[in-house]
């Protein structure tokens, strides 16, 4: 995937990336908690079946590899938000949607 000339992505730079990249976002954009809950109840309501929110973040996890493939790796930033994306799916994981107190 690398170009010659092109820099060098650490594993340690892209794993605090993401983690200033989920920070930021939930600052601008609101929780991921909530948005991705929400996302998972439209996209239920669309496809007329469950949709988990777990599975909201693995996808856009999987369009995040998508873009990378298609861009031979050359957007940094779709590396820090397919490790985001991990982290939040690992999270929602073990998440009780039914606690509206986890929120």
């Amino acid at each position: 995937m690398a170009t010659t000339g092109a820099k060098r992505l650490r594993s340690k730079d892209i794993l605090t990336n993401a983690a200033d990249l989920i920070d930021e976002r939930s600052r601008t954009h609101g929780h991921y908690d909530l948005t991705i809950l929400r996302a998972s109840k439209l996209w239920s309501d669309f496809l007329e079946r469950e949709i988990d929110p777990m599975d909201v973040a693995i996808c856009m996890g999987l369009l995040k590899i998508a873009r990378i493939m298609e861009a031979r790796g050359h957007h940094d930033d779709n590396f820090y938000d397919l490790v985001a994306y991990a982290a939040i799916a690992g999270e929602l994981a073990v998440k009780d949607w039914h606690d509206l107190d986890a929120f």
